[in-house]
């Protein structure tokens, strides 16, 4: 008689080989199961990468995209808002300064003299807006505020005034600070701590770069500080006489009407950059929702077949461990 038998060793060998086979397709089919996605995507798309790469690398691009869309969104909408806070401050006091009626004496003009430093203060505040570490008036120079303080800026202007006494040698100094070039020594120079050079634009799409050109140096931003700051300039120095300074008081609310004026126009413009930066970021997720149908089409896994199969192979490693279990209790005695 013939008896075909197998070592123990090679038994413990075979059952161990198969349980690794078995874990390494449980493995496989877990992880299918929890992602969505095949776990061998070149053996699924029969070695032919080409086309999934160009999806890979196009939704990358995409998501960078959109999250430079958010950044610019945040960045106008906070400009939005400081602007908003300036341009409401500089209607409400320049109208009131250039009415005679409502500055022809001294306890009125007074009220507005004594909020001066406050309203000073607001505006440099809301053009030190930052979002997320950049500072969003400060041009191309995102890493530190645009403006200096209060206190440096009404330095300044002492400066450039100096003894001037009269309504026009104030106002001469003051102009002469505002409206200097850069480089040369005035606001520019001094109070801006920006760079309006090389301003850097945010790319949201391809070929579309929202770059928000206004900073604290603007000219209708730069008109509507010198409005603040001439009127701040009084308040700190009240020894002036009431003819003097209501005569200054009217030259400041021109500087802020006009400044406000110009500002809508800005305002404008960044809402015109809003909505295509709106455009951008709605054309970037219809076109990533595409590309993931796609790519989905190629190498997601189907999971009905997933669960199933998971459900297998786990009534499978339950057999097998209760084979292993029962030979692993076999001793000569018992077979005898």
């Amino acid at each position: 008689m013939t008896f075909n038998s197998i070592s123990d060793l090679a038994r413990s060998y075979q059952l161990r080989t198969t349980q690794t086979a078995m874990k390494s397709k449980l493995a496989s089919i877990s992880q299918e199961a929890t992602t969505g996605l095949k776990s061998d995507i070149p053996l699924a798309l029969g070695g032919d990468l080409g086309r999934i790469s160009q999806i890979e690398n196009r939704l990358t691009v995409l998501k960078n995209y959109s999250n430079n869309a958010s950044e610019a969104k945040g960045v106008l909408e906070a400009m939005q808002t400081s602007l908003d806070t300036v341009h409401s401050i500089a209607t409400e006091t320049g109208t009131v300064l250039m009415s005679d009626a409502l500055v022809s004496s001294p306890a009125t003009l007074n009220v507005y003299l004594n909020k001066a430093p406050t309203d000073l203060e607001t505006v440099i505040t809301a053009l030190n807006t930052s979002v997320g570490g950049r500072f969003v008036f400060s041009g191309s120079r995102t890493d530190q505020p645009a403006l200096v303080g209060y206190d440096e800026i009404v330095q300044q202007i002492s400066t450039a005034v100096g003894g001037a006494t009269t309504p026009a040698t104030i106002l001469a100094g003051i102009d002469a600070f505002f409206d200097a070039p850069a480089s040369g020594g005035g606001f520019s120079d001094q109070s801006f701590t920006g760079n309006d050079v090389g301003t850097s634009g945010i790319p949201v799409a391809p070929g579309k770069n929202i770059k928000p050109e206004i900073t604290a140096n603007s000219a209708e931003l730069r008109t509507i500080l010198k409005g603040f700051a001439t009127m701040a300039y009084l308040a700190e120095n009240p020894g002036l006489s009431f003819e003097t300074q209501r005569e200054i008081s009217r030259a400041a609310g021109r500087m802020l009407v006009e400044g406000e004026m110009r500002l809508t126009d800005a305002q404008t413009t960044i809402g015109v950059k809003q909505e295509a930066t709106e455009k951008a970021a709605t054309a970037n997720e219809a076109e990533k929702s595409a590309l993931s149908v796609a790519r989905n089409t190629l190498i997601a896994s189907d999971p009905y077949e997933a669960a199933t199969a998971l459900s297998e192979i786990e009534a499978n490693l339950e057999t097998l461990y209760a084979v292993t279990a029962r030979l692993s209790k076999l001793s000569l005695t018992d077979y005898l």
